[in-house]
């Protein structure tokens, strides 16, 4: 049986590709290892397990390769290609897409141009107007026409709740250097907005605002290539999925927020109000947005606690930036009469 470092040094080489003139880059996430190579990416599952995930058997990565090029053909139809195995030949060797015993899967993907990305285009201040209602009319598309599953609201603020619980049993650990007295500031006065906006989550849900979404709407996973591509959505569970557009929406605010680009996010809410003529509260808008902060804090910190990050300060600071923009966020909702006005 294959290992995994075994795999990944196969799939380093350009030679299993058919290609030994291309080389090939690799790229480690918390979930994945990613090889682009020509015009191809090619991704494969780690063996990782979390509260709301399971990739430990074989098996699992599979179901999850398949769902995932199925979930994403919604909003990327012509990116993501197939699913291939990695098979362990008779003679010992591996080979991509071949007949002997399945070691691992693959997702194929079309590679798409780094410099249409969002994130590149934020890092070169080249985004405009245009390139706003072209991605929010997509969107809106999107929504309007996606499906509408029936949710529980009370399973769904538990699902909330147990979200806040680990961010706050993962930020409460010690021993980097980050500003833990305004992590605690945070998350307290996350709960208590959360207490706050309750009601009208449910409200959200049961007049039929929530959809399966794409569930990880960051920049870059935005490529403004013709037609425009949005992939990588979130795949491992579909209760994660189940969402309010504008919850959607606001982390790519934030996430555009914590790139310099701080006036994105309302452009981007007064052109998803408009194309759905729909609206929330200032408060629930807020809300989303210090939400989703606090759950990238709590991913970039868990970088330094599995050790994986190669640059701790690094991972430092974007915990702190993170918790800042969260801060900002619950000043700006719920500063007005409230107990976490500072």
């Amino acid at each position: 049986m294959a290992t995994l470092n075994e795999i990944v040094s196969f799939l380093s080489e350009p030679s299993t590709y058919g290609k030994p003139d291309f080389p090939v880059t690799v790229r480690e996430t918390h979930m994945s290892f990613v090889f682009l190579h020509d015009d191809r990416v090619y991704k494969l599952k780690k063996p990782v397990t979390g509260p709301f995930m399971n990739f430990s058997t074989l098996a699992a990565r599979e179901a999850n390769c398949r769902e995932e090029v199925r979930l994403n053909r919604r909003l990327a139809p012509d990116t993501y290609l197939s699913v291939l195995p990695v098979t362990l030949q008779a003679d010992g060797s591996l080979c991509l897409d071949g007949s002997g015993k399945v070691v691992e899967w693959l997702v194929e993907m079309r590679r798409l141009p780094d410099k249409l990305m969002l994130d590149r285009l934020l890092e070169t201040g080249a985004v405009t107007p245009g390139h706003m209602k072209r991605l929010v009319d997509r969107l809106a598309d999107f929504y309007r026409t996606g499906a509408r599953p029936p949710i529980d609201p009370r399973d769904h603020l538990r699902t909330l709740e147990c979200q806040k619980d680990i961010t706050r049993e993962t930020l409460r650990h010690e021993g980097f250097d980050v500003d833990h007295r305004a992590i605690a500031h945070a998350l307290n006065d996350l709960d208590c907005a959360f207490y706050a906006v309750q009601n009208a989550i449910v409200q959200r849900i049961e007049s039929g605002h929530y959809v399966e979404g794409h569930g990880d709407l960051r920049p870059e996973h935005i490529c403004f290539c013709d037609p425009l591509v949005i992939f990588d959505c979130l795949e491992f569970n579909p209760r994660l999925r189940f969402i309010d557009p504008f919850d959607e929406v606001a982390f790519l605010a934030m996430e555009c927020a914590f790139s310099g680009a701080g006036d994105t996010g309302e452009t981007i809410r007064g052109l998803l109000q408009h194309a759905l003529a729909d609206q929330i509260p200032d408060s629930l808008w807020f809300f989303y947005v210090a939400f989703r902060a606090t759950l990238r804090a709590r991913m970039s910190y868990s970088h330094l606690i599995d050790g994986s990050a190669k640059e701790t300060s690094v991972w430092e600071q974007k915990t702190d930036r993170y918790v800042s923009l969260a801060q900002a966020a619950l000043y700006s909702g719920f500063s007005v009469g409230s107990k976490m006005a500072r």
